[in-house]
């Protein structure tokens, strides 16, 4: 039987939020820092996200200019280790789910939006290397999902047919945009991981 190569999204799949309640990262920013997710959306997102997830500006310094405009005190890595550490709760069935799949023959990879601080936090500081053969991080393709550049490159790297890949993804574009190349493609809304066997 051939085995697959599961592509496995992080945010809203692996990770679901802070470890002590699962709420939003956000939840306890303006009591911690005194500013609100609104205020930060708006300095921060629209202007840098796009090229931060796509390797082509660090994060911290573009947080550092947000916080800057904002007019407020809180320094760029303080806010960082806050988002990271309250952005950590790890669904243990899900790696369970992921660590099967490797034991029956199957790679398991990561496939995930994110900029190269929070990637390496995601493999090294929350130990997902632990349950995965590797990560495809955003940053590091220069392309982000939905692009079909960011699945192109993944196909280059891995170079198996495209129905070999298996993608689980919570965002339904990224899921159709997987489809469209001809991978297999699963939409993650909290179902067991084991109906996704292929």
């Amino acid at each position: 039987m051939n085995k697959c190569i599961y592509l496995v999204d992080v945010d809203g799949v692996i990770v679901t939020g802070r470890p002590s309640d699962c709420a939003p990262w956000w939840t306890d920013l303006e009591t911690t820092f005194g500013f609100d997710k609104t205020a930060l959306h708006a300095q921060f997102f629209p202007p840098y996200w796009h090229d931060i997830v796509r390797g082509r500006n660090a994060l911290l310094p573009c947080l550092e200019t947000a916080l800057n405009r904002m007019g407020v005190r809180t320094d760029a890595i303080t806010l960082r280790d806050f988002w990271f550490a309250n952005d950590a709760y790890i669904d243990r069935d899900v790696c369970s789910w992921m660590d099967a799949r490797r034991a029956a023959g199957h790679r398991v990879m990561l496939a995930t939006n994110q900029d190269h601080s929070r990637g390496a936090y995601l493999l090294d500081e929350l130990r997902l290397c632990d349950h995965c053969d590797g990560a495809y991080i955003s940053a590091a393709l220069g392309a982000a999902k939905p692009e079909k550049a960011f699945f192109g490159a993944i196909m280059s790297a891995e170079g198996r047919a495209a129905h070999d890949l298996v993608l689980i993804d919570d965002s339904p574009a990224n899921v159709d945009a997987a489809k469209s190349l001809g991978w297999k493609a699963h939409h993650y809304t909290g179902q067991a991981p084991s109906v996704f066997n292929q």
